[in-house]
């Protein structure tokens, strides 16, 4: 019997779990496989990201693309119709629409360690063979034609298909802040951060996006009285996700149009080349020309523009939202079509204009915001500097010869893109034997189509999902696509072990 271990319980360890038991339980394989996961956790499903207890947490995704379930999207909508009202959380809806609701993180952990037990309940009905592991795995050893997953405190695992569904790791950027008390590394869990401020601190939060933003509302919550100061090289805030997008049908960015250049010219796409066709569609949906150089919000004052987006979103937003909008579903093949060289290019030249329009702020948070900075409570500073940490605050330059003094830093910039920043255990030693190899991108090295990792060592059964893969991949902390590739993922792993290895 052979043995697929999953390393991680979130929401791509349970998407891996359940996709894994669809199709196994289908093509009745349950008396040639089994099932080993391993999460830290002594619940599955939740992690940093959906197991926060704050209820102003909110997903940045509406409920209808949130379903576990590769084929069904949907799902997560539909058992919120069925259990919102008497499940904890909070759903932000307007007119009463689930389906376009922004529900509250811990209500999702619920729904993605309920479908998790169920499975689970299921598994056991038809003998397949699940084993639940609360333990870390810090080390994988290749044991002849199988590997062993070394575990912190149990004994190793013997398995044949390794699938590293390790979540989103902390900032590593500010490490030697970390040995004074009044710097937080990370908003994630909220109540280690509540737990060391303030009410009256003046708090700077290092970032401007999704995650300083669940940073200020928590602090908010709980009551915090002092200011809060954001401070990113760019200054920009995301913007606000409309209600209801308008629909669009995109005329020039396609995957035609784009494959016609591979075709005609031999070569990859350009960005310059997608993004002139970005803006040919923008502007045939707006019926009429773009100030283009009014968009780049670089260095900006943030609280000039977020009266306006809030506005736009309570009216389905403008042609830029609208067009990044609809290329949810092409932009990761797009993406895979770019040299590595074009895609360092996009995320140097345009990268945080599409971070601010593809991955937007629900409109709830957004009013809490403006409120905030109407009050002179929340100032928003671009261009960060040099940060000067003394015995009880930090004094953070911005701009030309801005200045500010905070009692509290936290570190909202989000998890390292280079694999070898990653502050993981098991990664590093990963890379130490080449078991994995680094994308110059970011992230590690994984054939696109089935997201097994490509290594040195040719070694093969070792796959990867989510954060892991930011810089091959597209969209790696969307669920709707993680859930998409696992599905993929599962396929390949059950192919093999049916029909044998052929690497």
């Amino acid at each position: 019997m052979k043995n697929i271990c999953i390393i991680g319980g979130g929401a791509c360890g349970v998407a891996a779990f359940i996709e894994l038991f669809v199709q196994i339980s289908t093509q009745k394989l349950e008396d040639q496989l089994s099932i080993t996961i391993i999460e830290k956790s002594k619940k599955v499903g939740y992690g940093l990201a959906f197991g926060t207890t704050e209820k102003s947490h909110l997903l940045n995704t509406q409920a209808e693309l949130m379903g576990i379930f590769a084929d069904e999207v949907e799902h997560f909508s539909e058992w919120l119709h069925d259990n919102a009202y008497r499940a904890r959380g909070r759903v932000e809806e307007e007119n009463g629409d689930i389906d376009h609701a922004y529900t509250s993180r811990i209500l999702y952990g619920d729904y993605l360690h309920e479908q998790f037990a169920s499975h689970l309940k299921k598994a056991k009905s038809i003998n397949l063979n699940v084993e639940l592991v609360c333990d870390r795995a810090d080390d994988i050893e290749v044991d002849g034609e199988r590997f062993k997953v070394i575990l912190e405190k149990g004994n190793p695992i013997q398995s044949d298909y390794v699938i590293l569904a390790l979540g989103n790791p902390e900032a590593t950027n500010f490490k030697d802040f970390q040995r004074y008390p009044h710097f937080i590394n990370s908003p994630w869990p909220a109540h280690k951060m509540l737990e060391k401020i303030d009410k009256k601190a003046h708090v700077g939060i290092l970032g401007t996006s999704l995650s300083s933003i669940d940073a200020v509302v928590a602090l908010m919550d709980h009551g915090h009285e002092g200011k809060i100061s954001l401070f990113s090289p760019e200054g920009m805030l995301p913007r606000v996700q409309p209600i209801e997008n308008n629909e669009i049908v995109r005329s020039y960015l396609t995957l035609k149009n784009v494959h016609m250049i591979k075709r005609k010219h031999f070569r990859a796409p350009k960005v310059k080349e997608l993004f002139r066709l970005f803006m040919r569609d923008a502007e045939n949906v707006k019926k009429g020309p773009i100030d283009w150089k009014e968009q780049d919000r670089l260095g900006k004052k943030a609280d000039d523009y977020l009266a306006k987006d809030i506005e736009l979103a309570e009216n389905g937003g403008d042609a830029i939202l609208n067009v990044a909008y609809s290329l949810r579903y092409d932009a990761a093949k797009l993406w895979s079509w770019l040299s590595e060289e074009e895609k360092n290019r996009f995320k140097k030249w345009l990268g945080p204009h599409w971070a601010v329009n593809r991955h937007g702020m629900p409109l709830s948070n957004a009013k809490r915001l403006k409120a905030l900075m109407d009050k002179g409570v929340l100032t928003v500073h671009a261009e960060i500097g040099d940060i000067n940490p003394h015995e009880n605050s930090f004094e953070v330059e911005f701009g030309e010869k801005g200045k500010k003094t905070v009692d509290n830093l936290i570190n909202a910039t989000g998890s390292p893109s280079q694999v070898e920043d990653m502050d993981c255990t098991l990664t590093e030693n990963l890379l130490k034997k080449q078991l994995i190899h680094p994308y110059p991108s970011g992230g590690i090295l994984v054939n696109e189509l089935t997201l097994e990792a490509i290594n040195k060592s040719k070694v093969c059964g070792i796959y990867g999902t989510g954060h892991l893969l930011n810089g091959m991949m597209l969209d790696v902390n969307a669920v709707w696509y993680n859930v998409r590739s696992i599905a993929a993922l599962c396929q390949d792993i059950l192919f093999k072990a049916r029909y044998g290895e052929n690497c």
